[in-house]
């Protein structure tokens, strides 16, 4: 017994290189933290939640899930949202990821809410990783792990169903891919940073990989400092350049959509010291408690729990927690937004995307990360003698502090569970519908029904009418004398056969988008209306227009592009560190 602990001890305060059983220890906790902190939802996984953003979330999902399962093509198209928009050019369509699988396995519903439970345990396994490639003790990584993925932040944004934003769970991965790359040698791994980076872009929005990059910024800049060196300067441009590369395929089709519907928001957002030392220290984190900057709470909660204070211990080690004690200023001082005509908020806003972005709060997300960090570090400070005392000193401060963040954070996953969708009314085929107030978009969709009425990240006005409101013609028509007969539907590919004793317009009941195309009959694309028409000629036709992106596909090639580079770089290098060590 005595044995096993002297054993167990010297594994927790060794900084040694990062080992296979260690790997599987790893996923093993991560999945046991995931599970014990997302346990309302582990237990309501068949849960039809419309919740606030979970039902537009969710909506997207079902739009992706029904083009995938049922007609076994891309998301290209969303017929399914505001009278039709585009699903992959959606800045926030959430469906290009790995875990994507699940929702086709198992509904969107299941899917979402496994997923949630997966994030869970890649924030945990991110905050160990990063720290032990830090250099710090495996106690220590514990720490950061705890500190970062139990914070309230994730509970209160997942409660709300803010999926886009709960992908910041990625954020250590890209720090640790991005702190290796800056290392002698190590040049490949700006291909694994700039991928996730990518990742976070293809699951979440726009905004994502900037929060993400601009921690990245400051953390590598800072390390460049402290070393005098510019590896991490470069490490920071070619992660940047492999962000674009592999972020092509859905960042061109989502620039044309950013530019033809932009959403600029207001700079005046701001959070008075105040607000923030409440988001930060108040165990009372409650989603529904009352509004710190005029938003809900769930935009600010990020509670550090008494990881805060052994973050002090930190400055102990000033040239090890110099980056990170950076990037948290920085990130606490954009935190509290508009300050002045000239505060750092207000600059940054100004940037291009940027002035996209709203709410300063959010910027708390990786100053957690920051003060997560600095944890491990103060944690190894404490350990720095390799006392035992220490180390059970240590694993009390981090069990009290896991305790306190499951007992405040955690509860908030009740609430989406409150609001489920009920059925309703139903056109039997597809069609647009006129969504009553009473009824989630999400479960709509789920009917395999279209909403003209719906809530997405941007303005989608339409002319497109709902089979259950006065004006509605059918899902599509003529202008004129003459019938049309729908063929095949699906998302992506639609076949109507005409005849008309004269030329006529053909009106199909779907938003107009310039990637439409006539590939089979004679026919020209226009808009009336602002909705989707074919101009048909005289007599019997058949008229089969495709949804093809020219944006997606030279997206695509460029993704596939990068990936090659990426893989040729990753061989170069292996084998040229395999050479330099060879006799």
């Amino acid at each position: 017994m005595r044995r096993n602990l002297s054993r167990l001890v010297d594994v927790l305060l060794d900084r040694g290189r990062f080992t296979r059983t260690e790997s599987i220890a790893i996923a093993v906790a991560s999945i046991t933290f995931a599970l014990v902190f997302c346990y309302p939802l582990v237990f309501h996984l068949p849960a039809t939640i419309t919740f606030n953003d979970w039902d537009f979330v969710t909506a997207a999902q079902f739009a992706a899930y029904w083009t995938v399962h049922q007609y076994h093509q891309f998301p290209l198209w969303n017929p399914y949202e505001c009278g039709g928009i585009p699903l992959l050019g959606d800045p926030q369509s959430h469906f290009l990821s790995p875990l994507f699988f699940l929702t086709i396995l198992f509904g969107p519903w299941v899917g979402l809410h496994m997923e949630l439970i997966l994030y869970s345990a890649i924030a945990w396994a991110g905050g160990y990783v990063l720290g032990r490639v830090l250099g710090l003790r495996r106690i220590s990584a514990i720490c950061t792990a705890t500190a970062f993925a139990g914070s309230s932040w994730f509970f209160l944004r997942a409660a709300e169903g803010q999926i886009v934003l709960v992908v910041l769970v990625y954020l250590p991965w890209i720090i640790a891919a991005g702190w290796k790359a800056s290392e002698r040698g190590m040049i490949r791994y700006t291909a694994l940073c700039g991928a996730l980076l990518a990742l976070s872009f293809l699951e979440g929005s726009p905004y994502v990989p900037l929060y993400e990059g601009l921690m990245l910024a400051l953390v590598l800049g800072g390390r460049a400092v402290v070393r005098l060196s510019i590896r991490p300067l470069i490490a920071l441009t070619l992660a940047a350049v492999f962000l674009a590369g592999f972020g092509a395929a859905k960042g061109l089709p989502a620039v044309q959509v950013m530019i033809s519907h932009p959403r600029p928001t207001n700079e005046s957002w701001a959070n008075t010291f105040d607000a923030l030392r409440t988001a930060l220290l108040s165990r009372n984190q409650d989603h529904n408690r009352s509004s710190l900057n005029g938003w809900g709470f769930w935009e600010s909660g990020a509670y550090v729990s008494l990881f805060g204070a052994v973050a002090l211990l930190s400055l102990v080690s000033p040239r090890k927690s110099l980056p990170w004690i950076i990037a948290a200023v920085v990130m606490f001082h954009l935190a509290r937004g508009w300050t002045g005509p000239n505060s750092a908020w207000v600059w940054l806003h100004r940037m291009p995307v940027f002035s996209s972005t709203r709410l300063p709060s959010r910027l708390l997300i990786p100053f957690e990360l920051a003060v997560a960090v600095l944890a491990g570090l103060g944690i190894d400070v404490l350990c720095s003698r390799g006392s035992p005392a220490a180390l059970v000193l240590s694993a009390l401060l981090v069990t009290i502090g896991a305790v306190d963040m499951l007992v405040v954070g955690s509860a908030n996953l009740h609430y989406p569970l409150l609001s489920v969708a009920s059925p309703g009314p139903t056109h039997g085929e597809f069609a647009q519908s006129l969504r009553p107030p009473a009824v989630a978009q999400s479960a709509v969709i789920r009917d395999h029904q279209g909403v003209v009425n719906c809530y997405t990240g941007m303005d989608w006005p339409t002319h497109a009418k709902g089979w259950n409101e006065p004006g509605y013609r059918g899902e599509q028509y003529l202008l004129g004398p003459g019938t049309v007969t729908l063929a095949r539907w699906s998302p992506n590919r639609l076949e109507y056969a005409v005849d008309g004793p004269g030329p006529s317009m053909l009106v199909i009941n779907q938003n107009y988008d310039p990637s439409w195309r006539v590939t089979s009959g004679s026919g020209r694309i226009s808009s009336e209306d602002g909705l989707l028409t074919v101009r048909v000629p005289a007599g019997k036709s058949r008229i089969v227009l495709r949804y093809i992106s020219i944006a997606a596909i030279w997206g695509m090639i460029i993704t596939i592009l990068t990936a090659l580079v990426a893989f040729v770089l990753i061989r170069w290098e292996s084998r040229r560190a395999v050479q330099d060590s060879s006799p």
